[in-house]
């Protein structure tokens, strides 16, 4: 049985709760009278962080965003994936494109408020998401998360994307910690389009003095709605393709003299050592973009079966085929066969990430009741290769392209809701009530088995390099299931104080059940001027991936040497040996109070927060172990520590004439504060929850249009990061990273009522984060941090945009 923060809270929402269900007072069915009238604006209809119908943003209880279709057209982003489009939207949104950080190089995750990627609930059409069948074991910010990815969705599909910046677990389940992320997708029955953009970096690598372009992107998408009588069917995809990109520096490793560094080579200027000094001052490296091809394709469907019955189906498919970077191996070293890579090589990891969602349902009416069933599936399969490798325990038999594992999690999700509302002394309740199970499934495959065993080269690395395979004996095929009951009320005290009540009960086969509770509270002081607050309990059910994952990869050791790490399923013995432990949910505690204001054209709210996290779940930092052949050390999930979050966010804007402004800040700031075993938690992965993510955020967007012209301008101050090392013996290599301004344009001009053109540049100013300091710098080859900076490392980009509607 997992703890509740505050038992009064449960009993006052129970009570709320209690008083509506007991209630006999006369049902007016509302819910159908209330509907939003079909020209109603799409940017005042919110639908996730309420069950009421056709409540506006300015009078949620809870911050919520939207963006619509036409502000995702026009971002001025590159490569238009919907992780980059919410970062240019959303200030307390941070998606950095992390390099050289194994599978996250390939699918990226993204912080909401400071949090990890999986406190996020993503959402489609208001149906749960599933995540990713892999963890993010070797990156920097989301480390250790199995999170969704949002780039699995073609932006042709989307009507809007609703942002909720609130706990919202006792409304909707588990994850919801940070906020929710609702994706809705198109349902016109007539209208198309067709768009085609082109694009690539143009920019100067200020360590190497060059004009670069590379990183080309081409993306071909589509959309169009189709009447099928009572009913609608919407079709969209997406074709993406992306070259890499390289912000390597010059290689100074060979003639500096820190080749002990760097296991075990030659000492530079040694006859030995001729093949690895002829390659200094060379670009040996790679960092930014790996290459990348998507295929994103999307529906949804609605018919109309009577007065009282609707059936609605959508569904979402993708495949990439990605590429990521990997460090350089020196021809002289035993990391190398001199006779397989005469002058060295870089591992490249290749990935083939198929993704499959499937949903259904029907809405009737039992009486005055709404009742909504669905039913949704969900699966992600990421299948691991490595090519340019070699196992050096193999010698010169050893192939260079292995396969290392596969991994496969799918998700089933069943739910009926029933929704009502009643006339009770002269106000309206609104009531839903529902009941959910879903069935879980986490599965892997081993590797080739030349890429994880032993050949005869006696003390030579063993498996493939950038990462050895997943070995038989490591293989899992776990499951497990859980079923909530929730209920959801909605009322107004007097005519200007709104308040709402929710309370779940959820129970998980492998680590027991937790109740929920949420209040939330709007007053109306003036035609003008509102309050809001809410305070709520929350959790994450630990994820099956961080549960049974393993795998290996290359980390940063003692005196910042490139060494094996291993990543180990907590029921390993290992694992248990060193202090792992079954995993439990992490719990939340969220407060939060806001000022709205709006005066004809102009509008400003101001919502503070507060997130306490009690056993919060992170990946140990590579402790030492001695007994597991070519391991320096393992890594293994654990609940270990205890956070307390707090921010802000300001969000302004105004409309005038031809002019659509707006402003919006974040600011963010996490402490750890227990205080952890050192061995298990130590200064990098403090590092990584505090100080890592950017401080705040400020957007300035400015909009013109008139006739057939429209020009996006944006401009972005991210705040200051912070990347910490720890080399061993003290060594510690802190550098500070300073704010940094990034502006974004994008121009678009309508040639016809049906054709249209745009001209876009994002960081028109080709900016970079600043220079890495020479210690983690990894010998001039590193010369930016791709890991924590939000700016990216891959400078401007330039693209054209044509769109025919039809």
């Amino acid at each position: 049985m997992t703890k509740v923060f505050n038992k009064n809270k449960i009993i006052v929402a129970l009570s709320l709760s209690a008083l509506t269900l007991g209630a006999g007072a006369q049902q007016t069915n509302a819910i159908a009278q209330n509907a939003v009238a079909e020209n109603s604006a799409i940017e005042e209809i919110s639908i996730v962080g309420s069950r009421v119908p056709g409540r506006s943003l300015q009078d949620s209880l809870v911050p919520v965003d939207i963006i619509t279709a036409e502000q995702l057209e026009q971002s001025g982003t590159l490569g238009s994936e919907i992780g980059m489009l919410l970062q240019a939207n959303i200030p307390s949104f941070n998606m950095p494109r992390q390099s050289n950080s194994g599978n996250s190089d390939i699918v990226r995750a993204a912080q909401l408020r400071g949090l990890n990627p999986d406190q996020i609930l993503v959402l489609v059409n208001g149906k749960r998401r599933h995540s990713n069948a892999v963890v993010a074991a070797d990156t920097k910010l989301g480390k250790g998360a199995a999170a969704v990815d949002f780039n699995n969705i073609p932006t042709s599909a989307i009507a809007r994307i609703e942002v909720l910046r609130d706990g919202a677990a006792a409304q909707y389940g588990s994850d919801a910690i940070a906020g929710v992320i609702n994706i809705v997708l198109k349902d016109s029955e007539s209208e198309g389009s067709v768009s085609v953009t082109y694009g690539a970096h143009m920019t100067n690598l200020k360590p190497i003095d060059e004009d670069i372009t590379d990183g080309n992107t081409a993306i071909l998408s589509f959309n169009k709605g189709l009447s099928l009588g009572n009913g609608f069917i919407n079709l969209s995809g997406e074709f993406r393709n992306r070259s890499a990109t390289n912000r390597a520096g010059f290689d100074q490793l060979p003639t500096i003299g820190f080749a002990e560094f760097i296991a075990p080579i030659p000492p530079s200027g040694t006859p030995e050592a001729a093949p690895n000094d002829a390659l200094a001052g060379k670009r040996n490296f790679t960092v930014g973009d790996g290459e990348s091809s998507d295929l994103n394709l999307a529906f949804n469907a609605g018919f109309t079966l009577s007065s009282k019955t609707e059936l609605y189906g959508f569904g979402t498919y993708s495949d990439r085929d990605a590429e990521g970077s990997n460090f350089f191996r020196y021809p002289v070293s035993e990391n190398n066969i001199q006779s397989i890579y005469p002058n060295g090589y870089r591992p490249v990891s290749v990935a083939r990430v198929s993704d499959f969602s499937l949903a259904g349902g029907v809405t009737t009416y039992f009486g005055d009741w709404l009742l909504d069933s669905s039913l949704v599936y969900g699966s992600n399969t990421y299948d691991d290769d490595v090519k340019n490798s070699l196992n050096p325990s193999l010698g010169e038999s050893s192939p260079t392209r292995f396969n290392r594992a596969e991994y496969e999690y799918s998700q089933a999700v069943a739910n009926v809701e029933a929704s009502n509302d009643f006339d009770i002394a002269n106000t309206t309740v609104y009531l839903t009530a529902g009941i959910e199970y879903r069935k879980e499934f986490y599965k892997t495959k081993a590797g080739d088995p030349a890429s994880y065993q032993a050949g005869p080269i006696i003390g030579a690395p063993i498996g493939s390099q950038a990462g050895p395979g997943l070995q038989p004996v490591d293989t899992v095929d776990e499951n497990r299931n859980a079923i909530s009951v929730f209920v959801d009320t909605d009322f107004k005290i007097t005519d200007a104080v709104n308040l709402s009540a929710a309370i779940r009960y959820e129970d998980y086969s492998d680590f027991g059940d937790t109740l929920n509770v949420k209040v939330a509270a709007r007053a109306e002081l003036t035609d003008n001027l509102a309050l809001r607050a809410a305070i709520s309990t929350g959790f994450r059910a630990p994820s099956l991936q961080q549960s049974f994952f393993a795998g290996g990869g290359s980390v940063f050791g003692d005196g910042g040497a490139l060494v094996r790490s291993l990543n180990l399923p907590v029921s390993n013995q290992v694992a248990i040996d060193n202090g792992a432990k079954p995993l439990e949910a992490e719990e939340s505690f969220n407060r939060s109070f806001g000022i709205l204001y709006n005066y004809e054209q102009f509008s400003l709210t101001f919502d503070y927060y507060e997130i306490d996290i009690d056993d919060r779940i992170a990946l140990s930092e590579g402790i030492n172990v001695a007994n597991i052949p070519d391991i320096s050390s393992i890594n293994f999930f654990t609940n270990i520590i205890d956070t307390e979050t707090s921010g802000f966010d300001i969000v302004a804007s105004y409309q005038i004439s031809n002019w659509d402004l707006s402003a919006a800040y974040n600011q963010t700031d996490t402490d750890v504060v227990n205080a952890p075993d050192r061995n298990i938690f130590g200064i990098e992965e403090t590092n990584t929850f505090e100080t890592a993510a950017p401080k705040d955020k400020l957007i300035l967007t400015a909009t013109w249009s008139k006739d057939a012209l429209s020009i996006m301008t944006r401009a972005t101050n991210f705040g200051e990061t912070k990347r910490v090392f720890d080399f061993g013996g003290g060594s510690e290599p802190t550098q500070v990273y300073g704010d940094e301004w990034v502006i974004d344009i994008d121009t678009q001009y309508a040639l016809t009522s049906n054709l249209s053109v745009a001209l876009g540049i994002s960081n028109l100013f080709d900016e970079y984060p600043d220079k890495s300091i020479f210690d983690i710098s990894y010998f001039g080859n590193l010369p930016y941090d791709a890991s924590v900076s939000p700016v990216g490392v891959n400078g401007r980009f330039v693209y054209l945009r044509s769109t025919y509607r039809f």
